[in-house]
């Protein structure tokens, strides 16, 4: 997987060249800050077609991606995705991944989604912050420990993402030491539905992240079947709600599921949460003297660069939107990065304010298929940034090794980024 530096160019200095239908995930000019692109989008084409995925739409302002977010016409049936980004000669061999990710229950709708998301609420009681609270701090403070008395460290590598990896790991009842594994596999299948020009290499790549996690899966279901009931897949194997239980094949991929919806967008909202504060000092001051603003600050930094860019959708069936005709079958972006810099929704959009209220950003969507990690992605995020400056408050970003974006703007965020650190003693 590639990554962006901070010398690819950037859209804003190249902004009178950009056009809508050059808007890419894949385009480097959006790595570093896709907003000025998006304001574009909105301005001049916020409903637009375009070649990815073999012919999508791409909808930008606020008021169509919320709306479209709670559309029955539009269906979250959409395992098949990665592979429409391949010519059609090229997909056959990947009908296995459809398989694998079929039972996610993100990918269904209407009752069998009711019945099946009714289910997950309850076994997901196992996340609530009382019970969380101490295994996210625990991890944090270790991460943190860690770093020694070294000077500096990589707040990706070394914090943001080796944390949500380790807090799921240990919910699901597996060895400790496996969190890199795991981790490795969700990037693996987060970039088959964060990058828009998938080549062949990336697809078998997934497949095989795909079905090495399954097998691993697999075997740890025997495990903590009768030694660890009370872990996450201990319980989503045994647990039953009103009637309906998870076959072992759908409890599995439950535990996917909420391994990736869990650890691509933690990992990179912390960065990008500090990164955020340091363009705005004011804010970060305001925030390090009232750790009342907390909650607020996490709502705020999920809305002014959100880790999640677009939420796809297909169409089910053909009908008229705004004038345009989408055709069943075709893929629908809906840019939540794009609507959460919306002016017509936010005042003074491209500006950090820790206080803003209201705050109804579409970080995690909207409607029945409101993400199923959020709730543990903001308390992730609030345990480790406050932890994060209550030890290191003079925390400073370094400029040279140069920050490093990710290259899957699906996930928008930072593949490296070096700060100052000088840890005292918590």
């Amino acid at each position: 997987m590639s990554v962006s530096s901070e010398s690819s160019p950037n859209v804003s200095t190249c902004s009178q060249h950009f056009r809508p239908e050059s808007f890419r995930l894949s385009n480097p000019e959006l790595f570093r800050d896709p907003y000025p692109a998006y304001r574009m989008l909105r301005e001049q084409a916020p409903v637009h077609y375009s070649s990815m995925y073999g012919g999508s739409w791409v909808l930008s302002a606020y008021d169509d991606v919320a709306a479209l977010l709670q559309d029955p016409r539009l269906t979250n049936d959409r395992a098949t995705l990665p592979l429409m980004a391949l010519p059609a000669g090229q997909r056959g061999e990947f009908s296995d991944i459809v398989a694998a990710l079929k039972d996610w229950v993100a990918f269904f709708d209407g009752e069998p989604h009711a019945v099946q998301r009714q289910h997950m609420d309850q076994v997901f009681r196992i996340l609530a912050p009382s019970r969380m609270l101490p295994v996210i701090q625990e991890v944090v403070d270790h991460l943190i420990d860690a770093w020694g008395t070294r000077n500096r460290v990589d707040l990706v590598a070394d914090f943001a993402r080796p944390l949500p990896a380790m807090v799921i790991t240990r919910l699901l009842g597996a060895p400790a030491a496996d969190h890199e594994l795991l981790a490795r596999w969700s990037d693996d299948i987060a970039y088959l539905f964060g990058a828009s020009d998938l080549t062949l290499t990336d697809v078998r790549r997934g497949q095989a992240s795909i079905h090495a996690f399954a097998g691993y899966l697999e075997d740890l279901a025997t495990q903590v079947a009768g030694s660890k009931p009370g872990s996450l897949l201990g319980r989503l194997l045994s647990s039953e709600t009103a009637g309906f239980r998870f076959t072992e094949a759908q409890a599995r991929a439950q535990c996917m599921l909420l391994m990736f919806a869990g650890l691509e967008p933690t990992r990179y909202l912390v960065a990008n949460a500090v990164w955020s504060l340091d363009e705005h000092p004011d804010q970060k001051a305001m925030l390090l003297s009232d750790p009342r603003l907390w909650t607020a600050a996490v709502e705020e930094f999920l809305r002014h660069d959100t880790p999640v860019q677009y939420i796809g959708r297909m169409a089910a069936e053909s009908f008229e939107y705004r004038g345009h005709h989408i055709e069943k079958g075709q893929v629908v972006m809906l840019l939540a990065g794009s609507a959460n810099r919306d002016p017509k929704r936010f005042p003074e959009p491209d500006r950090l304010d820790i206080r803003r209220a209201p705050n109804p950003h579409l970080a995690f969507g909207r409607g029945p298929h409101h993400c199923i990690g959020a709730g543990l992605v903001r308390l992730q995020t609030k345990v480790a940034l406050r932890a994060l400056f209550d030890r290191v408050p003079d925390l400073r970003i370094c400029q040279v090794p140069t920050p490093v974006w990710n290259t899957n703007l699906g996930f928008h965020g930072f593949h490296s980024l070096t700060v100052s650190v000088n840890p005292t003693t918590s």
